[in-house]
């Protein structure tokens, strides 16, 4: 039964005659959860209803089965199990498994960063069940701490596997929204919308990362900005927030996390694997020790930077305008006639040198071209003659120290140490950005183009030479910059059977998923109904979708007789089928279908069903047979369609001639009816 959607579901009502709705648990983004009964098997439920604008939409419907279906089939400790799905009274709904307890959001709020232990436990175990679906072909899409369910007992379960990919069916596209949460979204997902199962190890690493710390490693004042966090830095150690964390685990941590999916482990099986590993190479003390958390407002506060930094322009150039180093004293012309010449004894040093004393800007410290001292011995001749020789000889000082300090500057820039650069860290960053950063160190580049499934287009792979070495001012680098995923032509394979077209699209690479089958008019059982995918053109390995035929869909023949002939042929035409109408004397009541061929079984869409309409029963004139002998009366009698009834009147007859019939010669009676004679 379906109808309209109705916003929100009555406490009582019954989904298909089944399940009832009671109280409301949780209400999310998509789908509001209710504590619910089922009443066939007795036994409480948990009912996930969707939000009305999805149950409106037929592809979401149709993905949702078909993705619930799949989730069903899923069973492991550590997931919530799925028992039924559908549709009624306009509400989508899923009916899982109820578990009492908390979400391990709830925990966290409650909680805090969690012990080692506690935190490796649900970690190892939402890790097993993500294995576990991973296996069975089953990405979960959306890994984040509501969709972790903490039973009572403090087991732990995994909810909504395989659903955010009907959700993201319904409403990426007419959204632009980005499916999943954005705080444990995976890079690939920000940059290229693809996901896969190394997509779901990511987002474990980010929860990992937040139950032993406390927060997540990348916040923002929007949705935007986390999500670039997410393709342009690294997630740093949990250790750089909580320094009881120890290397092994930050290495868990940080593996699962690694920005390229090709770095990542390639199977959450590898996964478990080390964490396993890890966890019992741990002590009693270092599970159960207290988290060290720093108690820093900031959410980030402490992380390393995970973008180098442009090397400033004072890194590279020393401010030219500092103090230059004192100069020596500068020896001046002695004057010939100064007795100071040939005076042999006294403090010739200082004599020789003068008292003059020339200062400089204030910004320089003092140049001192000699000591102020005084004069001893004999009195020196000619001061004022010496006075215009001194000065120049400052001038020339003071020039020489200029041109040294524009030759000195000229060699440290363009030769020296000032020439030398560091190559930035520019793998991720568009090319533009880049070009403008190297164009302001003097750097020329050369750009390559490379197809690339990590890097974005326009984006920078990777640098040669590679960021933190030294080069020159004016040294060329070669930037490879991507030309994002080489795409390849998806081959069409509507109307091929199943095996060419399996064949084809993995000769061209592609991955085939075989949707449930459908039945089909007009498609021959076993081809191709048709195909769906991301684009005319996808990178090697991209999905590719095919619904394949099941043949015309058989029809139960609904049994309509005894039914008036319009009441038969609405129920005829309804399961699709045609009517041939005749109709026929009969002992059914005039105008009601008396028989039908077929009576039962299956025929296909636009097969005729033939129904017979009753006349009524035939009426036949009764034959005079008064006075015939019993013999020829009977035989009569039964050649116009009666049955014969014989009475002989006391005993056996005499003449052996009918004196009395009991319906009157000349009158109508049924066809087949018993008419009864006396013979004497």
């Amino acid at each position: 039964m379906t109808s309209a959607p109705s916003p929100s579901p009555e406490a009582g009502l019954i989904l298909d005659q089944r399940y009832r709705v009671d109280s409301k648990i949780a209400r999310g983004g998509m789908a509001t959860v209710f504590r619910g009964f089922d009443e066939r098997l007795e036994r409480p439920i948990a009912l996930k209803i969707m939000h009305p604008h999805l149950a409106e939409n037929p592809d979401f419907i149709r993905r949702f089965a078909r993705e619930a279906r799949s989730a069903a089939r899923l069973t492991h400790p550590h997931v919530v199990g799925v028992f039924d799905q559908g549709e009624d009274f306009g509400h989508v709904y899923l009916t899982m498994q109820l578990v009492e307890g908390e979400t391990l959001r709830q925990e966290l709020r409650r909680e805090g960063p969690l012990t080692l232990r506690r935190a490796l436990r649900v970690g190892r175990d939402t890790l097993a069940a993500i294995d576990a679906a991973h296996r069975s072909g089953i990405i979960h899409r959306d890994i984040k701490p509501e969709n972790v369910l903490v039973a009572e007992d403090k087991d732990v379960l995994v909810a909504d596997f395989g659903l955010a990919r009907a959700i993201d069916s319904a409403t990426a596209s007419a959204t632009g929204t980005l499916l999943g949460t954005v705080a444990y979204v995976s890079p690939e997902v920000v940059t290229k919308g693809f996901c896969d199962a190394r997509s779901d190890l990511y987002s474990w690493g980010i929860l990992l990362f937040e139950m032993l710390t406390g927060r997540v490693p990348f916040t923002g004042e929007s949705p935007v900005h986390v999500a670039y966090q997410h393709a342009h830095e690294d997630v740093p150690a949990p250790s750089t927030i909580n320094s009881a964390v120890p290397p092994s685990v930050d290495s868990i941590v940080t593996w699962a996390c690694s920005r390229l999916p090709s770095s990542r482990p390639s199977r959450a099986a590898a996964l478990l694997d080390a964490l396993d590993e890890v966890i019992a190479q741990l002590s009693d003390a270092q599970l159960d020790a207290a988290p060290a958390v720093h108690d820093e407002d900031s959410p980030t506060h402490d992380l390393p930077r995970l973008t180098r930094t442009i090397p400033s322009a004072e890194e590279h150039f020393p401010d030219l305008t500092s103090t230059l180093p004192a100069a020596a004293p500068v020896p001046f012309p002695i004057d010939p006639d100064d007795d100071a010449a040939a005076d042999p004894g006294g403090d010739g040093g200082a004599a020789a040198t003068g008292s003059t004393a020339v200062e400089r800007d204030e910004s320089a410290r003092e140049l001192t071209l000699g000591p102020r001292t005084q004069t001893h011995g004999r009195h020196l001749h000619g001061p004022l003659r010496s006075v215009p020789a001194r000065i120049a000889a400052l001038a020339l000082a003071l020039a020489a120290l200029g041109a040294w300090g524009v030759a000195g500057s000229q060699w440290y820039a363009y030769a020296g140490p000032g020439a030398e650069r560091t190559v930035p860290v520019l793998a991720g960053t568009p090319l533009t950005d880049a070009e403008n950063v190297l164009a302001g160190q003097n750097i020329d580049t050369r750009t390559v183009e490379q197809f690339s499934a990590e890097v974005p287009k326009g984006h920078i792979i990777s640098v040669d030479p590679a960021a933190g070495a030294t080069i020159k001012r004016g040294d060329t680098i070669t930037v490879v910059v991507s030309k994002g995923e080489e795409l390849f032509a998806v081959p069409d394979v509507t109307g091929k059977p199943v095996e060419e077209a399996t064949a084809a699209l993995d000769d061209a690479g592609f991955t085939v998923v075989e949707d449930d089958p459908e039945f089909d008019e007009k498609v021959p059982k076993g081809t191709v109904i048709s195909q769906q995918q991301d684009g005319d053109a996808l990178p090697k390995g991209a999905e590719v979708h095919v619904t394949v035929s099941k043949g015309r869909e058989p029809i139960a023949v609904p049994v309509v007789m005894g039914a008036s002939p319009d009441q038969a042929r609405t129920r005829l035409e309804a399961a699709g089928l045609t009517v041939k109408q005749t109709e026929a004397f009969s002992s059914a009541p005039k105008g009601t279908v008396a028989s039908q061929q077929p009576a039962d079984g299956s025929l296909f869409r636009g097969d005729a069903v033939t129904i017979v309409v009753s006349k009524g029963p035939e009426m036949v004139k009764v034959p005079n047979v008064f006075e015939k002998p019993e013999a020829a009366a009977k035989a009569e009698l039964e050649k116009a369609g009666f049955t014969v009834s014989v009475e002989h009147d006391k005993g056996e007859p005499v003449f052996g001639k009918v004196y009395k019939q009991d319906q009157a010669a000349g009158s109508e009676a049924e066809k087949g009816s018993t008419i009864t004679i006396r013979v004497f």
